[in-house]
Formats: C-alpha cells, sequence, structure tokens
C-alpha cells in the first residue's frame, strides 16, 4: 500500500481508510485537532469507527494524508460530521475531491447533509461544493450563534430533498458530564464536549431531570455556579406525573443491583445514580449519557427493560444514527396485547382531557369542545388504552371524497410515547388503505409532538398551510404507475404534484418511497425481494398472525418494527428489500395450514455472535438466547430488522403458492430458508395475497 502511494507522485487521490492502517487513522486525527476551531470536537474512538463502518475517507498526497471526510450514513442521507483539508494543500480542489468520492460511493442516497456555524464564513466553499442552505438555527455555543444546515441533493427523484431538520434522540445527562461542560480541563472532558458538536445539533438534544438539578443543588465546590449555567441551558424534562412511574422504575432498578451487590445502595451517590436512571426512564428518553463506569456496569441492563441505553459520550456519538432510528424505543402494534382501542362514546370526553396540549396554550376547554364538535358531527373519535385501562392516546377521523383526515391525534406524554406514536401512525395509514383514500392527513393544530416526529419520520411532508400529509397508495406496479396515482391523487386533494419517478431506481430511493408511500410497491427499482419461512408460532407472536389463544407480549405486541434471527452460513440478504413471509404449518392452539400470509421491508441485516445480537435486540424478537445459539454457524448468526408488516386479506395457500412459483419460473417447493424470489412472482403473490 505504501508504494502504491509513493507511487502517486504528489498527485492526490481518495481513499477509503484501512481500519488496520492505524498510522493514517492518527494522521487524520491530527488533522483534525488541528482545525478544531471550526470542526469542533471529536473524539478519537470515532474515527476507528468511521473506518471501520467505511466512513472515514482520505485524501492521500503520495504518502502524506493531506485531508479527510468523516461521515455516517443515516436511513436515507450522508451525515456529514467532518471535512478538513491541510492548510498547506487548500485551495487544489481536494476538497471537492473528497465530496465527489462520497457521492460516487453512495449515489443510492438522497444527498449529503452538512452543519456549520454560520460566522465560520464557509457559506462560499459549500456552495461552490453544490450544496444549497435548507434552514438555519441556533447552535451550542455560548452565544447561540446561527448554524447553517446544508445539502448536496443527489437528484433522485424523491418527495425528500429538503427533509425537516428535527431532533430525533433526546439524552440525559449526569453530573459528571455537567461537570465537564462547566470546566474544560477536567480529565476526558473533551469526550463530553464532542456531544455539543453544532453537526449534531439536528439529531441529539442534551435534557436535564430533577435529579441532576437536586445533584447540583448539593454542590459545595465553586463549580456550581459554572454547572448551573451549564444546565440552565437545558430543556428540563420532568412532569409530576412521572413520580409514580420513577418510584416504581427506582424500586425495580435497587431490586436489581441488589442481587449483585446485597448492601446497596451503599452511599448517597449511590442513591442518586438510581434517581438519575429512574427519572430518565421515566420521562420516555432513550438514552442518558455518563461516564461513570459503576453506574452504567450496575443498571445498564435493568435500564434497558425501560427503554433506556446507558451509554459514554463516545459510544452516543459512534452510534447516533442507531439511536436517531430508535433501536432503544419499544414499538409497537396493538393486537392481541393488554392494550385497546374503543370509541369515545358521548359523555366520555373527561376522560381525555390529560390530552389536552395545555404547554402549548391549549386551555383543557378548548380540547373538550374540539372532541364534542368531532362527536355532535358523528365522527369516529377512538382512545387508545393501557392495560389498566388508562387512556394513553386518542384520535379522530374524518373521511372525504379523496382524504383520510385526522383532525384529531394526541399522544400522553409518558414512557412509550414514541412507541405509541409510531403504531398510531402507521394504523393511521391502514385506515386509508382500508378506506381506498390515497391522501392520508394530520390536521390536528395541536398535534403531540411524539406524532409529529413519527409522522415527519414515515415520509409526511407539510402541505403550504402547515398539515401534514402523505400518500398511501395502494398499487404494485412500475414506476410510471404508482407516479399517475400520485399525481392524481396530490390534484384531487389539491395539493402539489410529485416530483417525476423513473424506471431502475436505487434501493435506498425506491425503499424510502415506499415506505413514504406506504404500501406503495414500486416493481421496476431495483429492491430485491425475499421469501421468508416461519414456524406458526413464531408468525404468531412476531408477525401478530394467525391468533391464538395466548396474549402476546406487549412489547411484541406494540412493536411496528421486529427482528428475525437465522443462521449467517444461508444466504445473505442486502437491505433495504421486501420480505414475503411463508408460515409453515403446525404451532400451538388451533393448527394453521402452510400459507404465504405478509409482507414486511427489510431495513438492516445485523452479522455478529449470537450473545451480542439477541442482547442487542431482544425487545424486538421472539427467540431465547438459546435457540440464537443454536442458529448460529461457526459463531455468527444473522439478524434481520424489519418493519411495516402487512398481513394479508387472502392469505396464498402452499398449494397456490406452488402453482405461482412454477409459472414464474421459480422452484416449485416451499422454502427451507430464506431465498430471493423474482419481481414477477413478488408482484403475482402480492397482488393474489392482498385482494379480498
Amino acid at each position: 500500500m505504501e508504494q502504491d502511494r509513493d507511487a502517486m507522485d504528489g498527485d492526490v487521490q481518495a481513499l477509503v481508510a484501512d481500519p488496520g492502517d492505524q498510522d493514517a487513522i492518527k494522521a487524520a486525527i491530527l488533522l483534525g485537532n488541528g482545525s478544531r476551531s471550526t470542526l469542533g470536537h471529536m473524539p478519537f474512538a470515532a474515527y476507528y469507527a468511521a473506518a471501520a463502518e467505511g466512513c472515514l475517507l482520505l485524501a492521500w498526497s503520495g504518502a502524506r494524508v493531506v485531508g479527510y471526510a468523516l461521515f455516517g450514513l443515516a436511513r436515507s442521507r450522508v451525515r456529514l460530521s467532518h471535512l478538513c483539508v491541510d492548510k498547506a494543500f487548500r485551495g487544489r480542489g481536494i476538497a471537492r475531491l473528497l465530496i465527489e468520492h462520497i457521492r460516487t460511493d453512495h449515489a443510492d442516497r438522497l444527498g449529503i447533509q452538512a452543519r456549520c456555524r454560520h460566522d465560520y464564513d464557509l457559506g462560499d466553499m459549500w456552495i461552490k461544493l453544490g450544496f444549497t442552505q435548507v434552514s438555519e438555527g441556533p447552535g451550542r455555543s455560548k452565544k447561540g450563534l446561527p448554524v447553517v444546515n446544508w445539502w448536496l441533493d443527489h437528484e433522485h427523484p424523491n418527495l425528500f430533498t429538503s427533509e425537516p431538520t428535527t431532533t430525533l434522540v433526546s439524552a440525559a445527562i449526569d453530573l459528571n458530564i455537567l461537570r465537564d461542560f462547566a470546566d474544560s480541563t477536567r480529565a476526558g472532558a473533551d469526550e463530553a464536549a464532542a456531544l455539543r458538536a453544532d453537526h449534531l445539533s439536528d439529531q441529539l438534544e442534551l435534557v436535564r431531570t430533577a435529579a441532576l438539578d437536586a445533584e447540583i443543588n448539593e454542590m459545595q465546590s465553586s463549580l456550581r455556579g459554572a454547572c448551573t449555567s451549564q444546565a440552565h441551558q437545558l430543556r428540563r424534562v420532568h412532569d409530576p406525573s412521572h413520580g409514580r412511574r420513577a418510584a416504581e422504575i427506582e424500586h425495580q432498578l435497587r431490586q436489581d443491583a441488589q442481587r449483585a451487590d446485597a448492601g446497596y445502595p451503599r452511599s448517597s451517590q449511590d442513591s442518586r445514580d438510581l434517581q438519575h436512571v429512574a427519572q430518565a426512564a421515566a420521562a420516555g428518553l432513550n438514552v442518558l449519557i455518563t461516564r461513570d463506569q459503576q453506574l452504567a456496569r450496575l443498571h445498564s441492563a435493568s435500564a434497558q427493560r425501560f427503554g433506556l441505553r446507558i451509554l459514554r459520550p463516545v459510544d452516543v456519538i459512534i452510534h447516533l444514527d442507531e439511536l436517531v432510528r430508535a433501536e432503544a424505543y419499544r414499538p409497537a402494534m396493538v393486537l392481541n396485547t393488554s392494550y385497546s382501542e374503543r370509541l369515545l362514546g358521548s359523555g366520555q370526553e373527561t376522560q381525555a382531557e390529560p390530552l389536552a396540549d395545555v404547554a402549548n396554550g391549549e386551555r383543557p376547554q378548548q380540547f373538550l369542545r374540539r372532541l364534542r364538535g368531532l362527536g355532535a358531527a358523528r365522527h369516529e373519535r377512538v382512545g387508545l388504552h393501557d392495560g389498566d385501562g388508562r387512556m394513553v392516546a386518542i384520535y379522530g377521523l374524518v373521511a372525504g371524497k379523496h382524504t383520510l383526515e385526522a383532525p384529531l391525534l394526541r399522544v400522553l406524554n409518558n414512557t412509550v410515547s414514541d412507541t405509541l406514536a409510531r403504531q398510531l401512525v402507521f394504523r393511521l395509514r391502514v385506515r386509508a388503505q382500508s378506506a381506498g383514500l390515497p391522501i392520508l392527513r394530520i390536521t390536528d393544530p395541536h398535534v403531540s409532538q411524539h406524532a409529529r416526529l413519527a409522522a415527519i419520520g414515515d415520509g409526511f411532508r407539510a402541505a403550504d398551510n402547515g398539515d401534514l400529509y402523505t400518500f398511501v397508495l395502494a398499487r404494485a406496479g412500475l414506476a410510471a404507475i404508482v407516479e399517475h396515482d400520485a399525481v392524481v391523487a396530490a390534484r384531487q386533494a389539491d395539493l402539489a404534484e410529485p416530483a417525476s419517478l423513473r424506471s431502475s431506481m436505487p434501493t435506498l430511493v425506491a425503499a424510502a418511497l415506499e415506505r413514504a408511500w406506504w404500501p406503495a410497491k414500486i416493481l421496476d427499482s431495483d429492491l430485491a425481494n425475499y421469501l421468508i419461512p416461519i414456524q406458526q408460532r413464531f408468525s404468531a407472536d412476531l408477525l401478530g398472525t394467525p391468533d391464538t389463544l395466548v396474549p402476546r407480549n406487549d412489547a411484541l405486541g406494540l412493536a411496528i418494527e421486529h427482528v428475525y434471527y437465522n443462521s449467517s452460513s444461508g444466504l445473505r440478504m442486502t437491505p433495504p428489500a421486501r420480505l414475503l413471509w411463508y408460515m409453515s404449518e403446525g404451532g400451538r392452539g388451533v393448527v394453521h395450514r402452510a400459507s404465504v400470509i405478509a409482507c414486511s421491508q427489510l431495513e438492516t441485516v445485523a452479522i455478529g455472535g449470537p450473545v451480542e445480537l439477541h442482547s442487542r435486540f431482544q425487545h424486538l424478537g421472539v427467540w431465547r438466547k438459546e435457540t440464537v445459539e443454536a442458529a448460529s454457524k461457526d459463531g455468527r448468526v444473522q439478524a434481520l430488522r424489519f418493519t411495516h408488516t402487512e398481513i394479508f386479506a387472502r392469505p396464498i395457500s402452499r398449494q397456490r403458492f406452488l402453482e405461482l412459483s412454477i409459472a414464474h419460473g421459480s422452484l416449485g417447493q416451499p422454502p427451507r430458508g430464506p431465498r430471493q424470489i423474482p419481481t414477477a412472482l413478488f408482484e403475482a403473490l402480492y397482488n393474489e395475497g392482498r385482494s379480498v
């Protein structure tokens, strides 16, 4: 490798960093450290993690690293964190070389996003590189200086060129992180400082709990004033309704810790640690950030049961895209669980009063009048109740000629708010699909923030008046046909027409469109199709069908996202893709015949050790650790992460499946393991399964 670089004779070339080339990665770190004034903090471990993921691009002049780009691959875009060129080599087009290399390697992404402080006066550079300004907001400097969100579009036909810049991960911090913010000379403070880099401000929100406020109040050192000032910049997440839940979680955490240490808690600090974890979990947060190794060691496993991950600052940054994808939340499907939907009857409106948006100026009486108005007009009002009968969400529906409107969509702020919001948004899609209405529109002026974020993450767009809307296209066909349906629907609803679609779209673009326009299927795209066998007993828990006499686990039943494990020695599937599920005969309770029963979207495939993957995905899958271990080959197993499962109205029998398989040139036998199938067979199976 060294000889190849020397042979360049001064020419600059961009190469993806070799994870084993420690010297090259260290050279990039030195370049980044030399430009901290404009790049911000980045932990050293983040460079090594990026190299391991193929996301560290180095510019070489001979044997010298003269520039680098460090980036991440989010669901549909490239998120550029650092773009750095050696001062002695600036003005030679190296930045453009790096950007063009990223564009070429990741042309299937919708574009490249970068964030940069306005006062750095780098706007001309971004513009020359082809970026455009999408939005601007306050950064995390002490003065809140504006940060510009820059976007380089890859010019795919899509709906997402100007994606909303919305914070998707809220993380609590403990006192040791706050001390790092207040005193940058503390040992290890650089690791925490990286959390406040401007390029993360649209992804990560740092918040404080009452436990942090209490700990600041107990401080006796001169640092208390500085910590108070730092904490004042953080949004406080505390609500009296969390008190009981926090106490319940704290009790469970204490019991779990005492199994390892019977005398726990042994100090006032131990008690404060318990409060930090319990309050963060009770507030529904995904992450608690700390450098306290004892806190993490004692409580990480228990906290994950409540949807909370305890992470060091460097791990938050390394895994930010994973956190943005909300792996830590417990997603949801209200099917054969303790949760239930009930129509809200006349005179029952006060049950929903806690869902009024009081924080944003909506008075309870205004909310109740809105509810009663919907009832008087005989529109549907549906409440979602937990196992104790408490109303935790509510929505209203108005069916028009071409549009299903949700004039009411509220989710109670609790530990499963994100879960319920994602579920409700998906259920509204299903309702629109069932009614044959191609537009779903959220018109609630006080829509819950959780629901708004869930809708944006699911591909909804903002109309001119601020409403959120999406297409619900029940069409599996060529891009031109799907586009025609979307254009007709937009005209009927007086909405902006979508961009033109073309054949052979890259997989990521097609997958993003199929998610945003679910249940649409664009059949002349590059998306692969797989047929997956599943035993009936696992299908009942994982997919929610067929119904059984034994209720599903709430965490699984409330999930729109699940994980299926498979041996790593079999077919290696490439996400994103479409999945068809073939359920074998036999199971507990009523025995159902073998059939093709559902279609899902494959989001990711993780390959690793069975213990590691089971620990990571156990809240999304049904297999025990021992079963995952038994499925492994040479200590490796695959975890298929899928979402947006559509249960077929008409399951396709084994005999009919064999007939269609043979007719489309595929194997005339049931699948023994995952199998890739041609698009023509997928189309035939999908259209038959969803027909009524």
